[in-house]
């Protein structure tokens, strides 16, 4: 995959929660999309966990889900959700995957994709948050250390897939184009010295 923030036309910001860190042994269990361009186009869907797979109660205290909320038969299955994604994909015309820490993302929704045979519908590149950040190298990134540099709140509680897409586009579009981008976020000005570096290095392209 070729990455990098010029192909941020056609992004969409995705997040997911699963049931561990290996896509062949967990599930995924909520997957959050927001359209770059158009924030008030939406994704949010949550799915119960696939039978026989694992799961690891480190990650079920992050994303905050219960045993009982992850295996409820009332939830359509991982096959279902992604394909419902997928479609929802396809109504942007451009399609290039970005995120907080996408490779994870990417992984679990490739493995899942070759498991239930649905074709990938993104092309061969990604957007990484950390690559945009203004972080230097060595520095202990994470999507929360970036919300404060950029003037946003930390989350406080669990994690959410939606939320965490949303709070990753706005930090894409403050940290690249000097601006807000989420009408939520509107309220939290976006600091004086990330305008005026988007500026400096916008005059050196």
């Amino acid at each position: 995959m070729k990455s990098g923030f010029p192909y941020r036309d056609g992004m969409i910001v995705t997040d997911i929660e699963s049931t561990g860190m290996d896509p062949k042994k967990n599930s995924i269990v909520s997957i959050g999309a927001v359209e770059f361009e158009n924030p008030g186009n939406r994704f949010y869907g949550e799915c119960k966990v696939e039978e026989g797979l694992e799961i690891d109660p480190v990650s079920l205290q992050i994303n905050g889900f219960s045993l009982h909320e992850i295996m409820d038969p009332k939830k359509p299955t991982g096959n279902e959700l992604l394909g419902k994604f997928f479609e929802w994909v396809k109504g942007i015309e451009e399609r290039t995957l970005a995120g907080d820490n996408i490779w994870f993302d990417t992984g679990f929704m490739k493995e899942k994709s070759k498991k239930f045979g649905l074709k990938w519908p993104f092309q061969g590149k990604a957007v990484e948050l950390h690559e945009v950040s203004l972080l230097t190298e060595g520095v202990p990134w994470s999507l929360d250390l970036i919300l404060r540099i950029i003037g946003i709140p930390e989350r406080k509680g669990s994690h959410n897939a939606l939320n965490d897409a949303l709070l990753t586009a706005e930090a894409i579009s403050r940290l690249a184009l000097g601006k807000g981008r989420v009408k939520k976020y509107q309220k939290y000005p976006v600091p004086d010295f990330i305008r005026e570096f988007v500026e400096i290095t916008k005059k050196k392209k």
